[in-house]
């Protein structure tokens, strides 16, 4: 269980505050570092995959006068570790809520249009190779290849990568994949 991986990691998580409506379940959260920032977790749905809802998981900072999460933003606000421990505890509060859904994970600066749109504010100076892009989902992917064996007991992950074949297969630790999914086994 995810709870169980970041105990073990003796790292903290904020408090959270849950919203939900027929189709979306959403934490808020304060980010208390440099400043304080309202951070939100929303899981809305995208698809079906068969008969199960996939959600997405979306991430950001969270603009209170629209109502909108801001996931291109990097806040940089000295609490990564706290913030992500976050994220994560949410995960197994989602599967409790929707115990048949599907999880879908894909970071906002994995998207195909993301370097071209990074390149002209980019304040890495990068060329043909962008250092932004993808960082997102390598933080998800190096959690779960960090913990992949206890994951395992309650969890089955696929992996994606676009640039290969481009399907979902059986999630393997090491490789790399730019979207993952995520089932919860009926224990």
């Amino acid at each position: 269980m995810f709870n169980t991986v970041i105990k073990l990691q003796n790292n903290n998580h904020y408090d959270i505050e849950v919203t939900l409506n027929e189709e979306r379940l959403q934490y808020l959260f304060a980010s208390i570092g440099n400043s304080t920032i309202i951070k939100a977790i929303e899981y809305s749905p995208i698809t079906l995959l068969g008969n199960r809802v996939v959600y997405n998981l979306g991430f950001g900072d969270y603009d209170e006068e629209s109502k909108t999460i801001i996931d291109n933003i990097n806040s940089n606000n000295g609490d990564m570790y706290t913030v992500f421990n976050t994220v994560l505890h949410t995960v197994p509060l989602f599967f409790e809520s929707k115990p048949d859904c599907v999880l879908y994970v894909c970071g906002s600066d994995s998207t195909e249009n993301f370097k071209e749109s990074c390149l002209p504010f980019c304040e890495k100076k990068c060329n043909e190779f962008c250092k932004k892009e993808n960082q997102r989902i390598k933080t998800y992917r190096y959690f779960v290849d960090k913990n992949f064996e206890n994951l395992s007991n309650n969890y089955i992950f696929f992996g994606k990568n676009r640039t290969a074949n481009n399907t979902f297969v059986q999630y393997v630790p090491g490789h790399e994949y730019h979207d993952i999914l995520v089932y919860k086994k009926n224990n």
